[in-house]
């Protein structure tokens, strides 16, 4: 295997850890502030994707207007489910967990119904390839992997040193003493799960054009999200970060060498392993 191979198999684990992380996070958010596990985070990943082929490849719009405007419809859309249906389960897991499950079902046979069974493809956004000191790379694969380390970014950005990332970070570490100081518990929970949801709606249009769009393609997605929070620990936002890398890695070069079964088994053997000497994950705390 030559350099040229062996940056391109870099480039997409890179590519696929930043966007399982973009995915992840915003389920840790959830979990972290709400207390529930969203099992139907990925449906909204699949909501992003066919925001992408409706706007962008049936409308023509604006592919950076497109990702914007999964955030706002898909993050607004969140907020009102947060209100109507999770507002009563918050730190409730396992009720949360069953209600999501059915709203996995609602969401993904909506889609099919509207969409049908077959997969669609949405046009690449930037073709071609670029050149590096005699080095080829996708030109689209490497603006995506871009596009999720300044999300990632932008994310850590409004966590860390806005008015509102700051209530969500005093929230996680005591509820009512948040709640004394004058923070709206409701308004950021819905904030949360809105933010969460909306960043799971931009990988899926930043997905979109790399892979396919279809009813089902929030499942996989979901399970790698799950593994990622367990590989770096639960509720932990670095841990997030370094499940997500380490799992896009395995991904891409295990899938060089190995079938895709293969993959499976040796990534779920890792977990297995993590959770016998460190139950907490990587990063999580006691």
């Amino acid at each position: 295997m030559g350099t040229q191979e062996i940056l391109a198999i870099l480039l997409n684990s890179l590519m696929l850890g930043m966007l399982y992380i973009l995915i992840a996070m915003g389920l840790t958010l959830v979990y972290s502030i709400l207390e529930i596990v969203n099992f139907a985070h990925g449906e909204f990943y699949m909501l992003g994707g066919f925001t992408s082929y409706v706007f962008f490849s049936q409308l023509h719009v604006n592919y950076f207007l497109t990702m914007l405007l999964a955030f706002v419809l898909i993050g607004g859309f969140a907020v009102i489910i947060e209100k109507l249906i999770f507002k009563r389960y918050r730190e409730q897991i396992l009720p949360a967990f069953m209600v999501s499950l059915g709203l996995v079902w609602i969401l993904s046979e909506s889609m099919r119904l509207i969409f049908g069974n077959w997969d669609k493809s949405v046009p690449v956004a930037f073709p071609g390839i670029i050149k590096i000191g005699g080095l080829s790379f996708s030109v689209e694969r490497l603006i995506v992997t871009i596009m999720g380390a300044i999300l990632i970014a932008l994310l850590y950005i409004f966590i860390r040193f806005t008015k509102t990332g700051r209530a969500m970070r005093a929230i996680t570490q005591d509820k009512d003493a948040a709640l004394l100081q004058g923070v709206n518990i409701d308004f950021i929970c819905s904030i949360a799960f809105g933010v969460g949801c909306g960043l799971a709606a931009i990988a899926g249009v930043l997905l979109g054009s790399v892979f396919y769009v279809s009813s089902t393609m929030g499942a996989p997605v979901i399970m790698k999200s799950f593994i990622i929070i367990i590989l770096g620990g639960l509720g932990s936002i670095p841990g997030c970060l370094l499940g997500g890398l380490i799992l896009g890695f395995i991904d891409n070069f295990a899938s060089v060498f190995l079938t895709v079964p293969k993959v499976t088994i040796i990534t779920f053997a890792m977990i297995f392993v993590l959770l016998i000497f460190r139950p907490r994950g990587l990063l999580g705390h006691e």
